[in-house]
């Protein structure tokens, strides 16, 4: 089932924004200032995945997590929605794997 445009596209950002919310108020809760948090949540996403991209698995979840994205933004469909957040936390995980390489 499709969903209209503009209703589709609030929706997945608006999920996308609640994702990375709780994720800055996890790290927020964890470190003593709100730049330090702020740090913690796009070093992954940044020198994470630019570190981690020599290491296979850190590759094939880029890959797989932008493939998934791309099909959640030009899809339109309501299953759409999980398969765009299941990327973008995917691509997450990733970044964190490659700062941990």
């Amino acid at each position: 089932m499709r969903m209209t445009r503009g209703r589709y596209y609030r929706t997945l950002f608006g999920g996308w924004l609640l994702i990375v919310s709780v994720i800055f108020l996890w790290h927020l809760a964890q470190s003593p200032s709100a730049s330090s948090a702020a740090e913690e949540l796009l070093l992954p996403v940044t020198l994470g995945i630019w570190v981690g991209a020599s290491r296979l698995a850190v590759l094939f979840y880029v890959i797989v997590s932008a493939g998934l994205m791309g099909y959640g933004l030009f899809a339109r469909k309501r299953y759409a929605l999980a398969l765009f957040w299941s990327g973008f936390l995917l691509f997450f995980m990733a970044g964190m794997m490659g700062l941990r390489s």
